[in-house]
């Protein structure tokens, strides 16, 4: 016993050890291997009920409370493993990215369920890395998925994601990446080609194993241009894709994006916005399916009040076309109808946040206040909802 319990604490001296100067581990086949993450945890307040989710995830309100209910949680808690490889030939090197989280499924039902969330795979994928180009293969996200704005609550799913202008999601795909200006240049120039597997609703009856609309046309394809000079860094993005319906017309995705981030001083200032048509899979018109024409934009403000306090506000902005909104049949992500009288015609989203940093170390207290139309212009009607979190994150 004497012997197990000092072999425990040597192990634990040894891994806070390597924690503390970030040693890599190398494996028997020469690959360094880097662990790196996010330990997250919110307590929070929230009168109504969100979607795609609540606590961490809410994003748009789905229906009013008459009174506050109140919780925590600690998903947004993330292990990644990079993994750096070796030379295979000349100038190219095989490099890797595992990456979980624990937004999947809690571990069950009853008392206990909803204190033991359960992992979900984010990220994997394998490079072969060169001096100035990378070929990516694996899951990874889309090029549409721009600038994350700032938030010690909303990591896993970004402020304004699916509520208020923010697109992109996961995906499997091939993916060339180019550096594009010289090394060394003052100004940086870069491009993204993605080829990445179709994606559309569930089919009434199907599972996640069955083919889709999305599955049996043409792949997703993206095409992403990204600029840097200085504090400053802007991109654009183009998208296409299409559905082939067992019964009716194909429908043709398309999406065109652009934004920016920047520091003047201390002011921090990043926007995005998107228009296009059908990307209810990359979570836009309000993660709504159908032929539906859109746009989205956000915008966030960063002002340094000292060098560790510092104040931030969001607004983004949904806007799903009404005509086709009203004119065209609409579902839900698993396929099922939604009603006209409850179709979402428009989301507002704003959310102010004091955040402390100091190196790895951030705690923030955050207000996302969201406001979502309902029904058409004729006879909407207005869900409002309001969710405070005081949350922490260490990133390592």
């Amino acid at each position: 016993m004497l012997r197990w319990t000092v072999g425990f604490f040597a192990a634990a001296g040894f891994l806070v050890s390597t924690t503390a100067v970030a040693q890599q581990v190398t494996t028997g086949q020469n690959i360094s291997v880097t662990l790196h993450g996010i330990i997250s945890g919110s307590v929070f307040m929230q009168d109504a009920d969100f979607g795609t989710g609540n606590a961490q995830k809410a994003e748009y309100v789905t229906a009013e409370r008459n009174a506050w209910v109140h919780g925590g949680d600690v998903r947004n808690t993330r292990l990644s493993l990079a993994l750096a490889g070796p030379e295979v030939t000349s100038g190219w090197h095989a490099n890797a990215t595992v990456e979980l989280d624990f937004f999947g499924a809690y571990s069950g039902g009853g008392n206990f369920g909803d204190e033991q969330p359960q992992a979900r795979l984010r990220l994997a994928y394998v490079d072969l890395a060169g001096a100035r180009t990378t070929l990516r293969i694996g899951q990874d996200f889309s090029p549409t998925f721009g600038t994350i704005p700032q938030s010690t609550s909303h990591i896993g799913y970004p402020l304004g994601w699916g509520s208020g202008g923010f697109i992109g999601w996961r995906f499997t795909q091939i993916k060339l990446m180019h550096t594009l200006s010289r090394p060394g240049a003052k100004k940086t120039t870069k491009m993204q080609l993605a080829v990445m597997n179709g994606s559309w609703t569930d089919e009434a009856g199907g599972t996640n194993n069955t083919f889709s609309a999305g599955e049996r046309s043409a792949p997703q394809a993206e095409a992403r241009f990204d600029y840097s000079a200085g504090r400053l860094t802007a991109y654009v993005v183009g998208h296409i894709d299409t559905k082939d319906f067992a019964a009716g017309p194909n429908l043709v995705s398309r999406a065109l994006e652009i934004g920016f981030s920047t520091t003047r001083g201390g002011v921090s200032i990043a926007a995005n916005g998107h228009y296009g048509k059908a990307m209810g899979h990359q979570f836009a018109q309000v993660v709504q399916f159908g032929d539906i024409r859109g746009w989205g934009a956000w915008g966030q403000l960063g002002y340094n009040l000292s060098p560790h306090w510092s104040l931030w506000g969001f607004y983004g902005a949904e806007r799903p076309n009404e005509t086709d909104m009203t004119n065209n049949a609409v579902t839900e992500a698993d396929g099922t109808a939604i009603a006209l009288a409850n179709r979402r015609f428009s989301t507002w989203l704003t959310v102010p946040m004091l955040r402390y940093k100091a190196g790895p170390y951030a705690l923030g207290f955050e207000w996302l206040h969201s406001e979502v139309q309902v029904g058409p212009s004729a006879n909407n009607k207005l869900r409002a909802g309001n969710q405070v979190l005081l949350s922490v994150r260490l990133d390592f």
